[in-house]
């Protein structure tokens, strides 16, 4: 049996409907009074569908309820819908390859061959935006995609070819915006970038101004002249205290599992705390998968797999992955060049009779559920280690180096929707980082001797916070979180005999904090965001208030300025070890804030900008400074070679950072300029006069270029810096049986400019054309012309009989080659 429904009222209709189903509608007879449909009823046409063209005719919400019940309803704000449409210009020839981006959840997507787009998923009553180079942007609101099977939307083209608006949202690439201070990356949309040929979370970041890596790694994050653990990395809302691979050069994070990643350098929310310098906060997917998606593939280091599963249609999905190297089966000329930047200057790089085996893995898990429309449910994992097994023989003594870093974390987080103008959210964290090496001495299979170094991390921690909409412009947002730290080190020496404990601490420390934003919001006009943080540190008695303040103005439609400032604190820190340094790799420990040797580190900083697009041009300028106080000489690194007592001190940085990007049709390029000053005052050091800091880099060029044809992307880097900051010797004294060295001021030299060229190309492409598979090949150089630069350079002594002076300079990567494939479905 089948009929056709033409044009009749939905009043009129409904009964026909019932009886066909076997379903009962719930509604109130004034919502449909006026609607009129037009469908076939037929046994080929499912439910689902029934009332997917329902809700397009009408312009209302159909909601299945039960097993036989429908309820209609107004669509509300918070409501999804599917839309799709072509993308034609004026000649209604389609325009393939161009951006629609879906501004309530900051999603992209790409038009075909056909000019055709799709979303499933997107917010009734929301903004789409649609831009291509030579058209004039186009707004719509979602609204205007219901009752129509695909929209026809033709772009005409434009003098300016792009909005203002465009240029600001797009920051170093396609898929990097930058939105008032916080740049976001897109993983999922991101174009290639100079020396990769994948998307790595860490390095992409290191190509914004005012973020150094004096020595070449993935994890070392110097911003605005602040060390790497001042920066909070937070994975799914989970903290962590390690991040690299492969002793920091490459990043720990899988980037085909993360989704986004949102980096602040300034202006930082309330809502973030306990550390002082950038902030890093990575998200993978939280939407439920329609269909499973994935991907996997290899390059010259590592192989993995990632892959998003639905279970229960439209209420749970899981998303799983795993990543390892191969490092400790195959060794190939990409881990040959990484493992001579590595391991130079260690024992590894030096002794002919060794066995060294290393590799790497990572695993992520996250399980998202939507019991309800006004909540969902996320429960993520992330694991990841490094395992160095190194040894050394002779026909007497074996000697033999273990080390393993291992990071383990959990979160839940679980956010309900009250109305359209209230959200809550409730979560828990928690997350473990280990650092275990041992230096075994076995003589005759007996063991000797084992040297161990074990630093510990268990920290778990708790959040409710809740947004409320004020108005059109106002909201305010706010919460309580709690944290417990428990950061345990120890230096041993062992034997069959006895045990001595060089050093060790075990401690905890217990926060609780209050937190609580104001923002105003007048697009294109004002925006302002007024925050303050209370934290109360129980074990230190001690409670700290952190008010911060961001406010963005538009002079004119092209031109707009912003300030910033901000207090902020930090209770955990990482001192260089120098007890056990016999393979002197990892050699950061983590400790916690005491009322003794280790005050908690406090930060102030204030930050002035503008910034001006207009025609394919985007200039951005910032300065700012900065003031820390509570560093030690064991976290500053300034216990050798200077002396070797304990000094408390202060740090005060001020820079600037200078933006310029350019767009062609098919070409982009970029450059920024970065200036950064860092002067350290320690009691009892230097006469209390200030010094540079070690990682200070005056003077920063990176220039980017970026190329597309077809299938096709390239990309070109360059990066230029006057030298790190360094300590020299002014004598060495060898007239008695020890040698002396006599040190010239603290870091009073600089070492030689650095610079480096990066290439990298990428071809994505399909077998076949209506397949859903799509592949990638990607080749990359780093330092393309081989340049060879000093990234660091220690003077010290040895402590044995035979007194020798060492002189460890530590070069960059030499050219290092690195090929990818990638299968996406």
């Amino acid at each position: 049996m089948s009929t056709y429904i033409n044009n009749k009222l939905l009043q009129d209709a409904i009964p026909i409907i019932e009886q066909f189903y076997s379903i009962k509608f719930s509604y109130v007879d004034a919502l449909i009074n006026d609607k009129k449909i037009s469908t076939p009823i037929n046994s080929q046409l499912s439910l689902k569908n029934l009332i997917a063209e329902l809700q397009k005719q009408t312009k209302l919400y159909f909601k299945i309820t039960g097993p036989n019940f429908v309820t209609i309803r107004p669509l509300q704000k918070k409501d999804t819908i599917s839309i799709c449409g072509y993308i034609l210009d004026e000649d209604k020839k389609p325009i393939p390859n161009i951006r629609v981006f879906f501004k309530a959840n900051r999603t992209n997507t790409i038009t075909n061959r056909k000019g055709y787009f799709e979303n499933t998923e997107v917010l009734y009553n929301s903004v789409i935006l649609i831009s291509a180079p030579g058209f004039r942007q186009k707004i719509l609101n979602t609204k205007s995609f219901l009752n129509k099977k695909c929209n026809i939307i033709r772009l005409t083209h434009s003098q300016e070819e792009i909005l203002d608006e465009v240029f600001i949202q797009e920051y170093l690439a396609k898929g990097i915006t930058q939105n008032k201070k916080v740049i976001n990356i897109d993983l999922t949309n991101v174009e290639v970038l100079p020396g990769r040929t994948e998307p790595d979370i860490l390095q992409s970041i290191q190509l914004t101004p005012g973020v150094n890596n004096p020595f070449e790694t993935a994890s070392g994050l110097h911003v605005r002249g602040s060390s790497p653990n001042q920066n909070l990395i937070l994975w799914n809302g989970i903290k962590t205290y390690h991040q690299g691979h492969f002793f920091g050069m490459l990043s720990a994070f899988n980037p085909y599992v993360a989704k986004e990643v949102n980096f602040y350098k300034s202006g930082i929310s309330a809502k973030y705390g306990d550390r002082i310098a950038g902030v890093v906060d990575i998200k993978s997917e939280n939407k439920i998968a329609k269909k499973i998606t994935g991907g996997a593939g290899f390059n010259m280091i590592n192989a993995d797999i990632v892959t998003h599963i639905p279970i229960i249609q439209d209420k749970i999905s899981l998303q799983v992955s795993g990543r390892r190297s191969y490092t400790d089966l195959l060794g190939t000329f990409t881990y040959k060049q990484l493992s001579e930047r590595v391991f130079q200057n260690t024992k590894i790089a030096s002794i002919n009779n060794k066995e060294n085996n290393f590799f790497y893995t990572d695993y992520n898990a996250n399980l998202i559920l939507k019991p309800s429309d006004n909540n969902k449910i996320e429960i993520n994992s992330i694991y990841s280690k490094n395992d160095l097994d190194f040894k050394q023989r002779n026909p007497t003594t074996s000697f033999g180096d273990d080390l393993i870093t291992e990071t383990e974390g959990y979160n839940i987080n679980w956010n309900h929707t009250h109305n359209k103008n209230l959200d809550t959210k409730i979560s828990g964290y928690y997350t473990k980082y280990l650092l275990n090496y041992q230096f075994i001495t076995e003589n005759m299979g007996l063991l000797k001797e084992v040297e161990t170094k074990k630093n510990s991390i268990k920290d778990f921690g708790t959040e409710f916070g809740i947004h409320y909409k004020i108005s059109k412009h106002h909201n305010i947002a706010g919460g309580y979180q709690f944290s417990n730290n428990n950061i345990r080190y120890a230096f041993v020496t062992s034997t069959p005999n006895y045990e001595l404990i060089l050093d060790q601490d075990d401690r905890f420390l217990n926060t609780h904090i209050g937190y609580l934003e104001y923002t105003f919001e007048k697009p294109n006009n004002f925006y302002a965001s007024v925050g303050i943080r209370a934290n109360y540190y129980s074990e230190l008695n001690q409670t700290l208030i952190e008010p911060r303040l961001f406010i963005e103005k538009h002079i004119t439609k092209n031109w707009k300025i912003n300030a910033s400032t901000e207090y902020r604190s930090q209770a955990t820190s990482q001192i260089k070890e120098s007890i056990i340094s016999d393979l002197s790799l990892e050699n950061q420990i983590w400790t916690l804030a005491n009322n003794d040797v280790f005050p908690i580190i406090k930060s102030y900083q204030h930050t002035f900008g503008s910034s001006f697009s207009k025609k394919k041009w985007y200039l951005d300028i910032e300065g700012y400074y900065k003031q820390i106080e509570g560093i030690t000489t064991l976290t500053a690194g300034f216990i050798n070679p200077i002396d070797n007592t304990y000094h408390t001190g202060e740090s005060m940085i001020f820079g600037i950072d200078l933006f310029l990007k350019k767009n062609f049709k098919n070409y982009k390029t970029w450059i920024s300029y970065s200036y950064i000053n860092t002067n350290n005052t320690f009691d009892g050091i230097n006469n209390n006069e200030s010094f540079p800091g070690n990682w200070n880099i005056e003077h920063t060029v990176k220039w980017s270029q970026f190329y597309k044809i077809n299938n096709f992307q390239f990309s070109l880097g360059w990066i230029w810096h006057t030298g790190k900051a360094f300590t020299n010797i002014s004598r060495v004294d060898e007239s008695g049986e020890i040698i002396i060295l006599e040190f010239d001021k603290i870091n009073s030299d600089n070492l030689p400019v650095y610079h480096r060229l990066d290439f990298s190309a990428i071809y994505d492409f399909k077998i076949k054309n209506a397949s859903k598979i799509r592949y990638r090949i990607g080749a990359s150089l780093l330092n393309l012309y081989n340049r060879k630069n000093l990234l660091n350079r220690e003077y010290r002594t040895t402590n044995t009989l035979n007194n020798e002076l060492i002189n460890s300079d530590i070069f960059s990567l030499g050219i290092t080659p690195n090929l990818s494939f990638r299968v996406f479905w």
